[in-house]
């Protein structure tokens, strides 16, 4: 097993094409006996993967329809136990799906429905791979099976080829320029420290009374400062600013 998805490891370090990365990744379930993998391009956002046709991942890979549309459609992705893990993980790791329900207390109707779902698919575990992408995203890279799996088997002997496949797949399917993130990315250059430091304050729930008194300036000089990064960051105001240098992570972890 470990030979063959080190062969799949190469393969897709080697792909050039969407149709090349979706092809190992399929390849990749048979291996490992799960054979309904899958990819999410951002949890948070509730966004599938597509190729470069514009084609959903989850279609070319087998998926029913019905599921992927009421996910989606819903936004229960973002509210699925599994995906939320993955914001707190880097490392692979499994679930059984009756395990997973039950340890849901008091699931909200968008979670009752999903275990609707899945009980209908018929899938009774899944292995995910968390990967966190550029901007704040948290995608990841998933094999599930409607058979009984020795999860914690697989993962002992296969995981980090697992990991090493989710993160080849996804830098795969990443669009190869994104020109808004490249223009950000020029302007935050140009961020001062004393900036940074507007923003943080603001993030942490400062007015900008507040933040003046802390950094000992001016409250007009705060609002100097916001207003140059609202410009540079092409926000719309004071709060998207904050939002934005958040997921960019140019004001740290917040307490």
């Amino acid at each position: 097993m470990r030979q063959e998805l080190q062969r799949l490891v190469d393969r897709m370090q080697d792909a050039v094409s969407a149709a090349d990365a979706v092809e190992c990744l399929r390849e990749s379930g048979e291996v490992i006996g799960m054979r309904l993998p899958c990819a999410l391009n951002d949890v948070s956002a509730n966004c599938p993967v597509y190729d470069h046709e514009g084609r959903r991942i989850a279609d070319l890979l087998g998926w029913p329809g019905w599921i992927t549309d009421n996910w989606f459609d819903h936004a229960y992705v973002r509210q699925h136990p599994i995906y939320l893990r993955c914001r707190f993980e880097n490392l692979p790791f499994g679930n059984v799906y009756a395990d997973l329900w039950e340890g849901l207390s008091a699931p909200n109707p968008a979670q009752q429905q999903m275990k609707k779902d899945v009980e209908r698919l018929g899938v009774v575990a899944q292995i995910t791979v968390p990967v966190h992408l550029a901007l704040g995203r948290t995608a990841c890279v998933l094999w599930s099976t409607r058979e009984p799996a020795d999860i914690d088997a697989i993962l002992t002997s296969c995981g980090h080829h697992l990991l090493a496949i989710g993160h080849l797949f996804m830098a795969v399917m990443q669009p190869l320029h994104d020109q808004n993130a490249r223009a950000r990315e020029r302007e935050l250059a140009y961020l001062s420290d004393r900036q940074i430091e507007c923003l943080y304050w603001l993030a942490n729930g400062k007015t900008i009374q507040e933040a003046a008194v802390i950094l000992q300036i001016s409250v007009h000089t705060v609002r100097q400062h916001l207003r140059v990064i609202v410009d540079r960051l092409r926000a719309v105001n004071t709060i998207h600013a904050v939002a934005l240098a958040a997921q960019f992570g140019i004001i740290g972890r917040l307490p």
